[in-house]
């Protein structure tokens, strides 16, 4: 089953000024991620991009899906050279807006994560994928052959997303864990296995280095932002305690780590 392009674009436009992402864009979460970039990451992630990039300053970095744009920030804050891709306008003319209000060299890119068709090859350092990519991309394998063209010898690419086994399941928070679909129903809803994800890396030519699973670190995992501002503390407390909230046995979050290795 194909995406409808177009309906994909579309619907990340008219998001884009949704008050979930008008949260995202307010002084105080940029004020926090310019005072301290790896805010802008799952700490494990941060950890692991330290472990395999080291210093990002100078580096190229293509972030495809790109969304809230916090991690394109965040490179750029540190040095890199960021180049931030989506299939959506909107979403970038808001990136931009803050990127430029903040003093950040950014390059926006409108583009077809599946495809890349206006980045050039053999270029970047790092391609980081987040959370909110896999939701749409129909052709997982053609991704990250687009992904292995546009980094160099030895890049790496970053997946971190929402971990399949959530998939399954309906997710309510605090309730016993609920069955909706199988694990194996990829399609029509466009829901990645890991074997596909890490397939798709391999079919591409990428060689993987490291897979993490992680759970949440907050309840933003878990609600809506229309959700979330109705809970009180007490409600909030303890949520990532498997004992007390059931659903979080499950890993919230995946992380793939690849590389680009020349064949001599």
């Amino acid at each position: 089953m194909k995406v409808d392009v177009k309906k994909v674009k579309k619907h990340w436009n008219s998001v884009s000024d949704s008050d979930w992402y008008m949260s995202l864009r307010t002084d105080e979460r940029i004020l926090k991620i310019q005072e301290n970039p790896a805010l802008a990451f799952h700490p494990a992630v941060f950890e692991l991009i330290k472990k395999y990039m080291g210093e990002v300053s100078g580096k190229y970095i293509l972030l495809p899906s790109s969304r809230d744009n916090h991690a394109a920030f965040a490179f750029a804050i540190m040095g890199a050279k960021v180049t931030s891709a989506d299939i959506s306008e909107r979403q970038l003319e808001n990136a931009k807006t803050i990127s430029d209000r903040i003093g950040l060299d950014i390059e926006f890119v409108c583009d077809n994560t599946m495809e890349l068709e206006h980045i050039k090859d053999n270029v970047f350092d790092l391609v980081y994928t987040s959370n909110g990519t896999l939701s749409w991309i129909d052709d997982v394998t053609g991704m990250y052959k687009n992904i292995h063209r546009v980094l160099k010898n030895s890049g790496y690419s970053f997946m971190y997303d929402v971990h399949p086994f959530n998939r399954p399941f309906s997710g309510e928070a605090w309730s016993e864990p609920k069955i909706i679909k199988s694990y194996h129903d990829v399609m029509p809803d466009i829901h990645w296995r890991v074997q596909d994800i890490i397939n798709a890396n391999i079919m591409a030519g990428l060689s993987i280095n490291e897979l993490a699973e992680l759970p949440a670190v907050d309840a933003s995992f878990w609600f809506r932002h229309d959700e979330l501002i109705r809970k009180s503390q007490d409600e909030l407390v303890s949520i990532n305690d498997w004992t007390k909230n059931p659903m979080s046995a499950l890993p919230a979050w995946m992380v793939l780590v690849s590389k680009k290795v020349s064949v001599e």
